[in-house]
């Protein structure tokens, strides 16, 4: 097949698959395959890896070749000591599993797909799909995906809410003093969009290439919406967890007890099974079955 790396001779039917990249184990594990190796954060809970799982998945029982989700971390003696025979990789603007293809091709037979950002979340899953000769699966899996959409809408429309006049806010807490609110380029701004929400006037483009737009907390006015989502996750383990004090008492969403505090380990994986986290997370919050952080 063709692919970012030029054109390679793969297995018909691979059976030891080797994924570089987080997303592609989501999108090889949704496929109905699993793999021998796999890139994860060592020591974390799942090693980092229940948002690229199926929920009952446990991503501590597998093989690390990496001591972080970085790309250019790949421990190219532990994959051969994995033999597999595909290993599939990432080709983004940072290079790095390019610039290791010669090591990687000395192990088995690589591909490498573009990534360039987390909205490729969609089309990645295709090119996994055209990879291990799996279409009909991956036709299943968004139907899956657009089922559950069409599904939660219609709940949330039935609780007396109409998304197209309802403005959510996305916004992550990156730190003490960050944070980043999320434009419809993003990959949780995708999922809202498809649920039909309209978003804030003020996270509609992201900063210069970037699908988010940091501020400081004294711009968190920027931040308010209808409905409000804090993204926290792992990365700031520190992050507060009731928004009803201090800077953010200011809201109309905090004083309506319409924010919600959700995972952004999940909310930013860029995958399908991601995707459905969302989904349900804020029909479970627009509907009444989530408490508002408050």
């Amino acid at each position: 097949m063709e692919a970012a790396n030029g054109s390679v001779e793969i297995p018909a039917t691979p059976q030891r698959i080797a994924v570089l990249w987080r997303p592609t184990l989501a999108a090889v594990t949704l496929l109905g395959h699993d793999v021998v190796a796999t890139m994860g954060t060592p020591g974390g809970d799942d090693q980092g890896l229940a948002p690229f799982l199926p929920g009952d998945a446990d991503g501590g029982d597998l093989t690390l070749v990496t001591n972080s989700p970085s790309e250019e971390d790949v421990n190219i003696e532990a994959l051969a000591t994995a033999a597999p025979d595909l290993i599939i990789g990432v080709s983004t603007q940072v290079g790095a599993q390019a610039d290791m293809l010669g090591s990687l091709e000395a192990i088995a037979p690589t591909v490498l797909l573009e990534w360039e950002g987390t909205g490729s979340w969609r089309g990645h899953l295709d090119e996994v799909a055209d990879v291990l000769d799996a279409r009909a699966e991956a036709g299943d899996a968004l139907a899956g995906y657009e089922e559950a959409v069409a599904s939660a809408r219609g709940e949330i429309e039935a609780a007396g809410v109409d998304p197209a006049a309802t403005e959510l806010s996305l916004v992550r807490l990156q730190s003490e003093s960050e944070i980043r609110l999320e434009t419809p380029e993003s990959f949780p701004g995708q999922v809202v969009a498809d649920l039909g929400f309209a978003r804030p006037d003020g996270q509609q483009e992201g900063d210069g290439s970037t699908d988010f737009i940091a501020q400081s907390y004294e711009n968190l006015d920027r931040a308010d919406g209808d409905a409000v989502f804090v993204m926290a996750g792992s990365g700031y383990p520190d992050a507060p967890r009731t928004f009803s004090e201090g800077v953010w008492a200011s809201l109309d969403a905090v004083r309506g007890e319409s924010a919600y505090r959700v995972d952004h380990d999940h909310w930013g994986a860029a995958n399908h099974y991601a995707a459905l986290r969302i989904v349900e997370d804020v029909r479970s919050a627009l509907t009444g079955g989530s408490e508002p952080a408050v």
